[in-house]
């Protein structure tokens, strides 16, 4: 969306409610953040590459977090009608069409719990694009948000070295705005984008000049 018009349609924006920490004493020291984090946080938490076998685990907890953060933002007709069948559809497509693409699953205790997506190619120009990345409801508080910014932060410098990482969330889900602000990232003004399910929303992004900050 970065240069585009206010017309553009920003599909995977809005991304997340969480919190928690995963090497909270680096991003103290290298992206200013400031919170006590217990020293046993990420106990129980894998990530693990996803591939297309995880298409439906990977649209359930997409729709699910846009259930519970975008009522207001997207239709609720949409999301309880049609987000279900459609995030699914893309999902798989995703996974079965080639080019680059790179996911991350988050298992807490072998649940599926969060993930997190980059599209390498989508806007070279700027950096690496971060597409999604959500948190089960419930699971907040456990560094699982935190370590799947710092995966994709590492695998962002492995693809495009020098390169910042960007992302796009809606103005009205204060949470994600926050988490993003929390990590260092810096805001652009608001724009006006079509969303889906027709409706019109303000959305901001967050850079990372340095994504090694978030490791």
């Amino acid at each position: 969306m970065h240069g585009k018009s206010s017309s553009h349609k920003v599909g995977g924006i809005g991304i997340v409610s969480i919190a928690g920490g995963l090497g909270q004493s680096q991003l103290d020291r290298r992206c200013g953040t400031t919170a006590a984090r217990g020293a046993n946080m990420n106990q129980g938490l894998l990530l693990r590459a996803a591939d297309a076998r995880d298409a439906e685990r990977i649209a359930a907890l997409h729709v699910a977090s846009w259930q519970e953060h975008y009522r207001g933002i997207l239709p609720d007709e949409y999301l309880d009608l049609r987000a279900a069948d459609e995030r699914l559809a893309m999902w798989r497509e995703r996974f079965a069409a080639p080019g680059a693409l790179w996911v991350r699953l988050a298992l807490w205790q072998d649940e599926p719990a969060g993930f997190v997506c980059l599209l390498p190619d989508e806007a070279p120009e700027r950096g690496v694009y971060l597409d999604n990345l959500h948190v089960k409801a419930g699971q907040q508080g456990r560094g699982i948000g935190r370590a799947l910014m710092a995966a994709a932060a590492a695998e962002a410098l492995r693809v495009a070295p020098g390169r910042p990482l960007f992302l796009w969330a809606y103005q009205a889900n204060r949470d994600a705005c926050a988490f993003y602000r929390a990590l260092g990232g810096e805001a652009s003004a608001p724009c006006e984008v079509d969303t889906v399910g027709g409706r019109r929303a303000l959305a901001l992004s967050y850079q990372w000049d340095d994504p090694s900050c978030l490791l």
